[in-house]
């Protein structure tokens, strides 16, 4: 348990206690819930029932600014309220969007909490089949190795993705800039987009994806995964 993720630990309790069940668990810190060991230093939300960003931005600093040590710098944009949160030499970021409503499943923080010798809690979190969709439509956008890591882990926890959700994905991507016009996927079909993932990923260079996980995954975890990838999705 890095120093990060003590702190990330901090805000999801401070904002669970603020919040709770209007407080929707998305992203990274899911799977690490789930017993997933990739890092991560950041946490994402999605508010519900809200409309706007600007309706939780006073209520979300005031419950961060309760926690000790705390420096905070905020920012919004279209896409979301981020804030970045500075306790001493430790960084971390919170990425949160609001929406009227979402499918919710509640997990046990039991993982974690074990390892700082807090009790668990009960959390709302995004329901892992509109989590998978979510993180697919995610690789298309950013092509992020990180991002089929967790494609990866979902998969092989048994989760199918929501056909519903990744189509509406698919057919309004937001593609980074990395991402050339000829890479793109074009079309919305879920059982078409398959096909070009399992395409793509082939295409990998094993040593180029390893090394970009190396830093966020131990190394047992690295060995044979490039494999043990291409072996989950094919399942799809």
């Amino acid at each position: 348990m890095t120093a990060e993720e003590k702190l990330l630990f901090e805000i999801i309790n401070r904002l669970h206690d603020r919040f709770g069940k209007h407080a929707i668990l998305r992203g990274g810190m899911v799977l690490r819930i789930l017993g997933c060991e990739r890092y991560t230093n950041d946490v994402d939300y999605v508010f519900v029932p809200y409309t706007s960003k600007m309706d939780i931005v006073e209520d979300v600093l005031a419950a961060l600014q309760a926690i000790p040590g705390i420096i905070l710098n905020h920012s919004m944009n279209s896409k979301c309220l981020r804030i970045k949160v500075f306790q001493g030499k430790t960084a971390v970021q919170v990425e949160i969007k609001t929406a009227m409503a979402e499918s919710v499943i509640v997990l046990s923080t039991k993982y974690l909490a074990e390892q700082m010798g807090l009790p668990p809690r009960l959390l709302p979190v995004v329901d892992l089949s509109l989590a998978l969709a979510d993180k697919l439509a995610a690789w298309n956008e950013r092509r992020l190795p990180r991002d089929l890591y967790d494609v990866f882990f979902f998969l092989r926890m048994g989760i199918r993705p929501d056909s519903d959700r990744l189509e509406k994905r698919l057919l309004k991507p937001q593609y980074s800039k990395l991402v050339k016009d000829n890479d793109r996927f074009h079309g919305s079909d879920p059982q078409t987009f398959y096909p070009f993932l399992r395409e793509k990923i082939m295409l990998l260079d094993e040593n180029d994806f390893l090394t970009s996980l190396a830093d966020i995954l131990p190394n047992d975890e690295l060995q044979g995964l490039f494999l043990r990838l291409r072996a989950e999705v094919a399942k799809l």
